[in-house]
C-alpha cells in the first residue's frame, strides 16, 4: 500500500479479474526424417530450428543421388520458401543408414515432451517405405495428435503400388484414383479429424550439385568417361589440373552427361507436398489467423506438379463415401499452382470436416487450459467462477472481433457457463471439480460458391 502523508482523497485501482487468456502459438511444425549429419543431442530427439541456415548448421544439407528418397532437406526448403518459421526437427538417422520404419513411431513419441509443436509431418516416409508401412506411421501420427489434443498431422500419399496387389507389376504408374484408394485403405478409421492429406506431388525448382562420379555412374556407357572417374582418395585431394580441365569440359559441353544430370535433378525434385503445406499454414496463421483455411494459396519454389488434376479427378478425392477426403493441389490458367482443398480426413463429419475448424478448436482449448491454471486450488466458489467466466469471455470476444467466430453478436458466437446447478452439482463441488462449459460457433470456409442466375422479364 502507498504511504500517504498529505491529507486528501486518493484513488487506487484494484484489478478484480485476472488477465485475459493468452493465445498459444499455432504453427510450430515438427519434421521427422533422415538427415546428413546427426545432431549433438543424438537421433530421435527434437531440435529447434529457426531458419534453413540453422537447419544446415545442425543437420547438414541434402543427400547424394544414391539416397535421393531422403527428401527432408528439400522439404525444409519448401517450408521456408512458403512462409515457414520456427520448427522442430527429429532426425531418425543419417542419409546412408539402413532405413528403419520403426524409428518413425519412436520419433513421434519423442514429440510428447515438446509442448510447442502444433503440426507433425514426415515427408520422406512416403518415398522410403511401402504403402502399408507408411499407413502404420500415419496412423501413429493421428493417434499422437488426438492424444496431445493440440496438434495436427499433414500427410502425404505414397506413389508406390501396394505390394498386397499384383506382385509382378510393382512399377506400374497408378492413377490418382488408385493412389487415393490405397491411401484410404491403409489410413484406418480413428482420429481422422486430426490430420489432412494432400496430392499430387510437387516438382520443385531446386538446382543440384552432383559430383562427376555420381552422374557418370548413372550413364550406361561409362567408357568415354572411365579414365576420369576418381577414387575416394582422389576426390578428397586436389585433382590433377589436366583431369580437372577435362571434367569441366564434359560438364559444360557433353550432351549425354548434361542430359543425365538434368534427368537426375528432375527426379530428385519430385517431392511430397507436406513441406510446402506446412509453410503455407504457418504463413496463413501469421497473416490471417488459425481460423483461415490454408487454401486458394499459390505455392512458391514449385514449377509444376507430378499430375495435373481435373475437376473430375478432384471430385473423387474431395468427396468420399467413407469421408476420407484428400486435398488437391491444382494448376489453373492465369493463377498458377494453388492449394485447392481444406478438408480433414474426417470429410463426412459436420463438426470436423474443415481444417481451420479443427485447428481453431485446438488453439482455443489449449489457450484456455493454460491460462486458467491459476484457478487450481483456488476456492471453488462464485468469486472464482466469475473470474474464470470473464477471463474466457474476454478472450472469445476478441476472437469474435477478429472474425474467428460466427454470429452478429458475441452471444450468438459463443457461450461460457459455470456455476452450481448450471455446470456443477453439489457433489462436483465436494469432490473438488470446477466445471466450465464453453460453446463455440466456428466460422467455416465457403467451399462451394453457387451463383444462381435467372432471366428478368423486361418491364
Amino acid at each position: 500500500m502507498a504511504q500517504y502523508q498529505t491529507p486528501g482523497v486518493y484513488v487506487e485501482e484494484i484489478s478484480k479479474f485476472p488477465p485475459s487468456v493468452a493465445g498459444v502459438a499455432t504453427a510450430i511444425p515438427a519434421f521427422i526424417g533422415y538427415t546428413k549429419s546427426q545432431p549433438k543431442n543424438g537421433n530421435l530427439n527434437p531440435v529447434k530450428v529457426s531458419s534453413l541456415l540453422d537447419f544446415e548448421s545442425k543437420f547438414g544439407e541434402g543427400p547424394s543421388y544414391a539416397n535421393k528418397d531422403c527428401v527432408l532437406y528439400d522439404s525444409m526448403r519448401l517450408f521456408y520458401d512458403n512462409g515457414g518459421g520456427e520448427c522442430y526437427v527429429v532426425s531418425v538417422g543419417k542419409h546412408e543408414d539402413t532405413k528403419n520404419k520403426d524409428n518413425y513411431p519412436k520419433a513421434i513419441d519423442a514429440l510428447e515432451k515438446v509442448d510447442e509443436v502444433t503440426l507433425v509431418l514426415f515427408p520422406d516416409a512416403a518415398k522410403l517405405f511401402s504403402v502399408s508401412d507408411l499407413g502404420n506411421i500415419q496412423k501413429k501420427a493421428l493417434e499422437h495428435c488426438a492424444k496431445m489434443g493440440d496438434r495436427f498431422a499433414i500427410l502425404d500419399i505414397s506413389l508406390k503400388k501396394d505390394k498386397t496387389e499384383d506382385e509382378d507389376n510393382q512399377e506400374e504408374v497408378l492413377s490418382s484414383k488408385k493412389l487415393c484408394e490405397q491411401f484410404r485403405n491403409n489410413i484406418g478409421t480413428n482420429d481422422l479429424s486430426y490430420g489432412a492429406a494432400y496430392y499430387p506431388y510437387v516438382i520443385a525448382s531446386y538446382s543440384k550439385d552432383f559430383s562427376f562420379n555420381e552422374v557418370v555412374n548413372q550413364i550406361s556407357n561409362k567408357a568415354p568417361y572411365s579414365d576420369l572417374l576418381t577414387t575416394a582418395t582422389e576426390e578428397s585431394t586436389l585433382l590433377k589440373e589436366e583431369r580437372q580441365l577435362k571434367i569441366k569440359g564434359i560438364i559444360a559441353t557433353d550432351k549425354e552427361y548434361q542430359g543425365k544430370a538434368a534427368e537426375m535433378e528432375a527426379e530428385m525434385n519430385i517431392l511430397p507436398p507436406s513441406g510446402a503445406i506446412a509453410g503455407i499454414i504457418c504463413a496463413t496463421d501469421r497473416t490471417k489467423g488459425v481460423w483461415q483455411a490454408p487454401a486458394n494459396v499459390s505455392l512458391a519454389g514449385v514449377k509444376s506438379l507430378s499430375e495435373d488434376l481435373t475437376d473430375d479427378d478432384q471430385a473423387t478425392m474431395n468427396i468420399d463415401s467413407y469421408g476420407k477426403s484428400i486435398n488437391a493441389i491444382r494448376k489453373f490458367t492465369g493463377k498458377g499452382l494453388l492449394v485447392w482443398g481444406a478438408r480433414t480426413l474426417d470429410g463426412n463429419s459436420n463438426e470436423w470436416k474443415y481444417i481451420p475448424v479443427r485447428r481453431l478448436f485446438n488453439y482455443i482449448e489449449e489457450s484456455v487450459q493454460k491460462s486458467t491454471s491459476w484457478a487450481v486450488f483456488q476456492p471453488n466458489d462464485a468469486n472464482t467462477w466469475v473470474k474464470i467466466q470473464c477471463q474466457i469471455e474476454n478472450f472469445l470476444t476478441s476472437l469474435w472481433r477478429d472474425g474467428a467466430l460466427a454470429g452478429s453478436t458475441p452471444d450468438k458466437a459463443f457461450y461460457v457457463k459455470v456455476g452450481l446447478n448450471e455446470t456443477m452439482t453439489s457433489d462436483d463441488i465436494l469432490n473438488g471439480n470446477l466445471i466450465v462449459e464453453i460453446g463455440l460457433a466456428a466460422v467455416r470456409p465457403a467451399e462451394f460458391i453457387v451463383l444462381k442466375f435467372s432471366h428478368k422479364v423486361q418491364e
